[in-house]
């Protein structure tokens, strides 16, 4: 069907199909449970790390300052994470996750595709890890210009 693409143009259909697959179960996850793929994503985030300032929060989730403020302010605002001043340093935001966050999670299905999940989880664990190795030299190969600033800000 490619076959008259270059290697860079097949790329850039893979990642476009990549991408548009994400997009679609991120909207039936705002559909169905009111969050978005992101806000979901975050929210797991803050469960495991909480309490959890903003800034490490940016990094461990890799997600830009300008664009987790957004998904925290729509996270905040439906009950899902408290946002507090550090009193040790009052620069600093901690997030906790709400009873109301905690039911979320607890109801809310995988941030994977059932279909991927299924797929990646009848996989013998070696094929998994090549997957996962390829996907994550992908994602290093595009940040080469400077990941530092996607999550540059105060913590």
């Amino acid at each position: 069907m490619h076959s008259n693409l270059t290697t860079e143009e097949k790329v850039i259909v893979a990642l476009r199909r990549i991408t548009r697959a994400a997009d679609i179960h991120s909207h039936l996850l705002q559909r169905d449970y009111g969050v978005t793929g992101p806000q979901l994503s975050t929210l797991r985030v803050i469960h495991r790390l909480q309490p959890v300032s903003t800034g490490a929060l940016a990094r461990s989730a890799c997600i830009g300052y300008a664009t987790l403020t957004g998904i925290l302010d729509r996270l905040e605002e439906r009950g899902y994470v408290t946002r507090a001043r550090d009193p040790a340093d009052r620069r600093t935001v901690i997030l906790n996750m709400t009873d109301e966050g905690s039911r979320l999670l607890a109801s809310a299905p995988s941030l994977l595709q059932t279909r991927l999940r299924d797929e990646l989880l009848r996989m013998p664990p070696d094929e998994q890890s090549v997957l996962l190795g390829s996907l994550l030299r992908v994602a290093d190969l595009m940040e080469a210009d400077g990941p530092a600033e996607l999550v540059a800000g105060p913590s």
